[in-house]
């Protein structure tokens, strides 16, 4: 009763304070609308309807405090919008969008240089909102595009009461400089009515021209050739600390063999062009040397490699030379539209954060190991991490022939027919995950060939076993009995080809419907909770990168090893490729063969100086005293076996994930990818302030 009258008083006085001011002609009309139009007085209305409807208190439905807000925003950092970006406001209010982006309010422009923006706005709120900022652009179905957008875990944060205070000046990209999460951040937009083709120069050798060596040096220039210029193409040329990608250059790009150059082009879905690459020499770049046409009809499926003839410049359509040129194909996730502006992961790994202990497989490598208490890549061997306070596992997932996702890592396995009987390794056939299908997985016999013996696995592989104790455990079977607290750096296979020209194995399933499988599967089961996904795949961290925005990602890679043949693309050589490949797909770091830091540990500064993330994984780190060197490095996590012998339980209390402030921040990955409208039992998010330790 005492409630209602207060509440009733309050939305009396202030109806009765926006009666009284004055109507003058600047205080008319706003925004050019009306300030006292139906639709902004229907506030008050819903104020009424709410309290007839129920009488539970509701987020918004207590008290309606009117409050005219100017967004204020300049951009800094050398920023600077195309022609067709314009910027935009959203937030967690209806007013604002509720985090969608085509319900975001633009922006006006206040000077001829486009770095200084502006919003006035009515919003009637009851508690503080949430909001950032978004650069967008429009397709040529007028639907909104995001380009860039901020990336802080903790959006802007606005209380009721500031309606008294001025409104400032915002940058765009920086909030929170003491929190952790915070800082200068703005990330890159998800595809969602766009899709992305990347030309890849990522080999020794791609341009041979007749009559010129191997080493020779061109300028490189792609040029879309439709009527409409609907295309926009960017360009990540590899060099540390300035991979990034930005515009191409009307004078192109600088190339030689064993550089690494890396063209995106950004199209509408329903927009195919062509293109025509013109080679220039690097002593004559006014003049073209050559040409290459790139047709839409040679670009298939999600990848490929393109031989395509260089055509002279002067004696069109004369033959001078071959490109041989990789290409990637990048779709949109299905269902991609349920996403919104929550919330960013992509980059969430604050560096006050420990080094990670992160079981191998679970608690190691088992089949070609005899020292390994539980079997590899099984839920039992997961759940031991957990028992001996690890913080995350390490698992392998790859599709069956039905596009079930399942953990196992090898390519495939030894098998043999139900009624064989077997004698010797020559009794056996090697079978593809990707040829069965996952009942066909279920019924096989399975064996796993040693050096000196033959090691069968049936009797895990059969119904009645425990689930904890079966192979092939599908990932949602995984995510869902796996406690939350336990992160997962969830490694997706794929076959690479080598540097000898020969390939790991084979695979036929397409790879944008190989990665939304995997994606989808999370978002369903494993959302609200540490996860972050990985490859040895260049490509296939790209395009978990531009597919969504919760789960980060790490390039997986051997580095320079003298234990493994090295693989054909140069991002996967070393270390410092690796980094910036990071850098450019702006992914969250790598995880390497700790063999390359043996000689010289200070090299995983390269990483860490860049505010990336970097693991550590190899069988040199089952050692205590090695483990220890790399955690004095600030190393973000070493991958390892034997976590019952060499592990944190004697000197650790709990878990990393375990602290439940950190179960709430996950939680936000679920709302963030529309699988949940809320997060149980969880408060709007504050910003932390942690200190900084690098």
């Amino acid at each position: 009763m005492y409630r209602t009258f207060v509440s009733n008083v309050l939305k009396s006085i202030s109806i009765l304070l926006l009666l009284l001011l004055p109507l003058s002609s600047s205080q008319l009309e706003l925004n050019g609308s009306f300030v006292y139009t139906p639709k902004q007085l229907e506030a008050f209305k819903i104020f009424d309807d709410e309290q007839s409807e129920s009488t539970q208190i509701m987020a918004r439905s207590f008290i309606c405090v009117p409050l005219f807000r100017i967004f204020n925003l300049e951009l800094k950092n050398n920023m600077k919008l195309s022609p067709d970006e314009s910027i935009a406001v959203s937030g967690d209010h209806t007013a604002l969008g509720h985090w969608r982006l085509e319900k975001a309010l633009p922006m006006k422009e206040q000077n001829a240089a486009r770095t200084k923006w502006y919003l006035r706005v009515w919003i009637c709120a009851t508690q503080r909102f949430y909001y950032r900022y978004v650069i967008y652009t429009k397709n040529s179905e007028g639907e909104r595009v995001l380009r860039r957008w901020e990336g802080q875990q903790v959006a802007r944060m606005l209380q009721t009461y500031e309606i008294y205070r001025s409104p400032g000046l915002d940058i765009f990209g920086e909030a929170y400089p003491r929190s952790e999460g915070g800082g200068l951040r703005v990330e890159q937009g998800w595809l969602e009515s766009e899709y992305v083709i990347e030309l890849k120069f990522i080999w020794d050798q791609h341009i041979t021209v007749d009559g010129l060596t191997s080493n020779a040096k061109f300028r490189l220039l792609l040029t879309p050739l439709n009527v409409l210029d609907n295309a926009r193409i960017e360009i990540s040329r590899y060099v540390y600390n300035k991979s990034a990608f930005h515009l191409q250059s009307q004078l192109g790009v600088r190339y030689s063999p064993g550089n690494i150059v890396i063209y995106r082009i950004y199209q509408s879905l329903s927009t195919r062009n062509t293109f025509r690459l013109s080679i220039y020499q690097a002593k004559e770049p006014k003049h073209s040397l050559g040409e290459v046409f790139i047709f839409p009809d040679q670009i298939k499926g999600s990848r490929g490699i393109l031989q395509l003839p260089i055509l002279s410049a002067f004696e069109s359509p004369l033959g001078i030379g071959q490109l041989m040129l990789p290409y990637l194909v990048v779709q949109p996730m299905p269902q991609v539209e349920l996403s919104n502006l929550r919330a960013s992961f992509q980059q969430y790994w604050p560096n006050n954060w420990p080094t990670m202990d992160i079981g191998h497989r679970g608690l190691g490598a088992s089949y070609y190991q005899t020292n390994t208490k539980f079997t590899e890549n099984t839920i039992e061997s997961f759940l031991s991490v957990v028992e001996h306070k690890g913080d995350m596992v390490q698992l392998d997932v790859q599709l069956t022939k039905d596009y079930v996702p399942i953990v196992w890592h090898g390519f495939g396995f030894y098998t043999a027919r139900k009624d064989h009987l077997i004698q010797d390794r020559f009794d056996l056939h090697y079978v593809l995950i990707r040829d069965l299908t996952y009942k066909e997985l279920k019924a096989s016999r399975v064996f796993i060939l040693r050096r000196w013996s033959l090691q069968e696995y049936t009797h895990l592989n059969v119904k009645d076993v425990t689930q904890a104790q079966r192979i092939f455990p599908k990932l949602s079977e995984v995510y869902e009995s796996l406690p939350k607290s336990l992160g997962l750096l969830v490694e997706i296979k794929w076959p690479q080809l080598m540097a000898s020209g020969v390939l790991e194995s084979t695979q036929t399933h397409n790879k944008n419907v190989y990665v939304d499988r995997i994606l989808q599967t999370t978002i369903r089961f494993g959302c609200g909770r540490p996860i972050v996904f990985s490859s040895f795949d260049v490509d296939i961290c790209t395009m978990v990168r531009l597919k969504q925005q919760i789960f980060p990602v790490l390039l997986m890679s051997i580095g320079r090893s003298n234990i493994w043949d090295p693989y054909m693309d140069l991002r996967t050589q070393s270390f410092l490729q690796a980094v910036n490949f990071a850098e450019s797909a702006e992914v969250l770091g790598t995880a390497l063969h700790v063999e390359n830091f043996l000689v010289k540990q200070e090299l995983v500064n390269l990483g860490l100086d860049q505010q990336q993330v970097v693991f550590l994984w190899g069988n040199d780190l089952a050692d205590e005293q090695m483990l220890e060197q790399f955690r004095a490095m600030d190393v973000n996590g070493l991958i390892y076996d034997h976590m019952d012998r060499v592990g944190p339980s004697q000197w650790k209390r709990a878990p990393f994930f375990k602290a439940h402030q950190l179960v709430e921040i996950f939680g936000g990955q679920c709302v963030a990818i529309g699988n949940s409208s809320s997060i149980p039992g969880v408060k709007p998010a504050k910003p932390t302030i942690w200190p900084k330790l690098r």
